[in-house]
C-alpha cells in the first residue's frame, strides 16, 4: 500500500505581502514587529510597507526586563553592554534612549530598539562657558544631570545642577553628539529649571515655579558651538495648581501640556497599604493644563481626548494615540499612565545604590473621565544601581534596517 501523498511545504517567504501586512497590523508590541521583520527579506519588506499601529512604550525595570504595552509578559531587555566600554549603570531614559554614565564621567546613549545605534556625549565636567563658568562644589566634584532631551541628530540639551547657590540650582547645557565638551549659559530667566521638551523644532523649559520659557538655540559664529541666542518668557505660574505635586511637561500635537499629580497620599502609604488602596480604587488628584501661548496663560482641561494616552515619568513623558483595539481597558484614550517605584525613594537619582531586598513597583492608570486610579501592573524588583524604572518609547519614523 502506497503511503499518502505529502503536501508540499510552502516556505514562509511565499506568504503574500498583503496577508503578511494583515498579520503585522495585529502585532501592537514593537518587539514582536521586530521579530516579524527578522524572519526573511520578504517579511522585512512587508514591514516597511505597512503602516505600524501606535507605538506603545516599553517599561524598563531595574532587573533589566521590560514590559511592552499592551503585552502581558516581562521579557529580557535587549542590552548587550559588553559591546560598549565603561558602562556601569543607566541614569535614566530619554525617548528611545537609555542614558548611561560611564566610569570616566562621559555618557553613552544606547537604543535597545537598535543596539548598533549609540550617541556619545562628553562628561559634564567638560563644560565650555566663556562668560558663565561651571562652578563645582568641593564636596561634589561632578555636576548632576537632571534631565536630557535629544532635540535633533546634531543637538542634545540637558538640565544640569551645577551645585551653586540655591538661588540658581540648575542651568541649561547644550552639546553636539561626538563633541568633546558641553556648552552652557544661564540667562537670568533660566535659574531653576525642572523640565525641558523639544516641540516642533523649538526648545521649551519649565522652571520650579511653573513658568514656561521658549529657548532659541543658535550657533556661535566664532566656535560653531550651540548657544542660547534668546529666551522668551511665555507665561507665569498657573493659579490654584496642586501644591505638593509631581509635574510633567510634554507635547501633544504641537501643544504643550503640564500634568500635575498630587503626591500627598502616595507619600503616606506603605507598600501594602498602597496596594490595598489601589485595589479599592484610590482617588488620586490630577490636574492637566494646556499652554495657551497667545493669551500667555495655562488653561485647565478635563480631557486629553478619547484617542490619546499620556505616559508620564521623571525624565521622559509622551503622548501616544490610542486605538482600543487590543485591550480597550488599557489602550483606550483619556488616560494617564504613571509609575510608583518605592525602591527609588531610598536612593538619590545619581547614586541609586544596590539593594538586597526586593521592593514593589507599581504602574498605575488614571482615568480622566471617572477620576479614578486602577492598578495596572505590579512586580517586586531589586534596586539596581543607577537603573530606575523608566519609560522607553520606540522610534516612530525609523524604518527596520536590513
Amino acid at each position: 500500500m502506497s503511503s499518502p501523498t505529502r503536501r508540499a511545504q510552502v516556505p514562509w517567504s511565499s506568504i503574500p505581502t498583503e496577508l503578511a501586512g494583515v498579520v503585522l497590523r495585529r502585532l501592537p508590541c514593537h518587539a514582536d514587529r521586530v521579530r516579524f521583520a527578522a524572519v526573511c527579506k520578504q517579511w522585512r519588506a512587508s514591514a516597511r510597507q505597512t503602516s505600524p499601529p501606535p507605538h506603545y512604550p516599553w517599561l524598563a525595570l531595574p532587573d533589566r526586563t521590560f514590559y511592552s504595552l499592551p503585552d502581558s509578559a516581562f521579557r529580557p531587555l535587549p542590552l548587550h553592554l559588553d559591546r560598549h566600554r565603561q558602562l556601569p549603570h543607566a541614569q535614566s531614559s530619554c525617548g528611545e534612549w537609555l542614558v548611561f554614565e560611564r566610569y570616566d564621567g562621559a555618557y553613552t546613549l544606547v537604543s535597545p530598539f537598535s543596539m548598533s545605534t549609540t550617541i556619545l556625549l562628553p562628561g559634564l565636567s567638560d563644560t565650555y562657558a566663556p562668560n558663565v563658568p561651571l562652578l563645582v562644589a568641593n564636596d561634589q566634584p561632578v555636576p548632576d544631570m537632571l534631565k536630557l532631551v535629544v532635540c535633533s541628530d546634531d543637538l542634545v540639551a540637558a538640565i544640569v545642577n551645577d551645585n551653586e547657590a540655591l538661588a540658581y540650582g540648575s542651568k541649561l547645557a547644550l552639546c553636539r553628539p561626538g563633541a568633546s565638551s558641553w556648552w552652557s549659559s544661564r540667562p537670568d530667566e533660566l535659574r531653576v529649571l525642572q523640565h525641558i521638551v523639544s516641540c516642533e523644532g523649538k526648545l521649551y523649559a519649565l522652571d520650579k515655579f511653573n513658568g514656561l520659557f521658549s529657548v532659541s538655540i543658535g550657533t556661535d559664529r566664532r566656535t560653531s558651538n550651540p548657544t542660547v541666542s534668546r529666551v522668551e518668557r511665555l507665561m507665569g505660574s498657573p493659579r490654584g495648581v496642586l501644591k505638593h505635586s509631581s509635574r510633567y511637561l510634554l507635547e501633544s500635537s504641537g501643544t504643550l501640556l503640564l500634568v500635575c499629580r498630587d503626591d500627598t497620599m502616595l507619600e503616606w502609604f506603605s507598600s501594602a497599604g498602597l496596594r490595598s488602596a489601589l485595589m479599592d480604587g484610590l482617588e488620586l488628584e490630577f490636574e492637566v493644563l494646556k499652554a495657551d501661548v497667545e493669551r500667555s496663560r495655562w488653561t485647565s482641561i478635563r480631557s486629553v481626548g478619547d484617542d490619546r494616552v499620556l505616559f508620564v515619568g521623571p525624565w521622559c513623558s509622551r503622548v501616544v494615540h490610542a486605538t482600543g483595539e487590543h485591550d480597550p481597558i488599557y489602550t483606550a484614550g483619556n488616560r494617564i499612565f504613571f509609575t510608583v517605584d518605592l525602591s527609588a525613594k531610598r536612593y538619590d537619582h545619581r547614586y541609586y545604590g544596590y539593594g538586597t531586598q526586593q521592593e514593589p513597583f507599581y504602574c498605575i492608570v488614571y482615568d480622566m473621565s471617572t477620576q479614578r486610579s486602577e492598578l495596572f501592573l505590579e512586580k517586586p524588583v531589586r534596586p539596581l544601581k543607577g537603573f530606575p524604572v523608566t519609560w522607553l518609547f520606540p522610534p516612530t519614523q525609523r524604518q527596520l534596517r536590513d
